[in-house]
């Protein structure tokens, strides 16, 4: 759900600067930026430097998709929303649908049948 498992060179974004994009975030050497801007500044700023040493791009990396309509259907009924290559349930953050959902279910599964002769001998 949300991402695959890509091999080879990894969709570049910026040729010239070897910036490349997983659907989500940009990638500069070993960093990963939200915005393309701050990617490309960063690496301007890099391959300036004396020192400056080029790393390899990966050889694997994992490719971010927005939900598709049955899984943005799933998430409605549970109050799960995507945004910004991320999805989201209540203030929770989450990389991957199904963590959303797993947590998702378990807040809102009924009462064990322990809970719930705790509860009503309380009363």
């Amino acid at each position: 759900m949300g991402n695959a498992q890509f091999s080879g060179a990894p969709p570049l974004a910026d040729p010239d600067l070897c910036i490349w994009f997983d659907g989500r975030r940009f990638h500069y050497q070993h960093y990963c930026y939200d915005r393309l801007v701050d990617a490309i500044a960063y690496a301007k700023i890099d391959q300036r430097r004396p020192d400056y040493q080029s790393l390899p791009l990966p050889l694997t990396w994992e490719q971010w998709t927005a939900p598709t309509a049955e899984e943005t259907e799933i998430m409605m009924a549970f109050g799960i929303v995507y945004e910004q290559g991320s999805y989201r349930y209540r203030e929770f953050r989450y990389d991957h649908l199904e963590h959303a959902l797993a947590y998702a279910r378990q807040e809102l599964a009924p009462l064990s049948i322990e809970q719930t002769a705790q509860v009503t001998s309380h009363d």
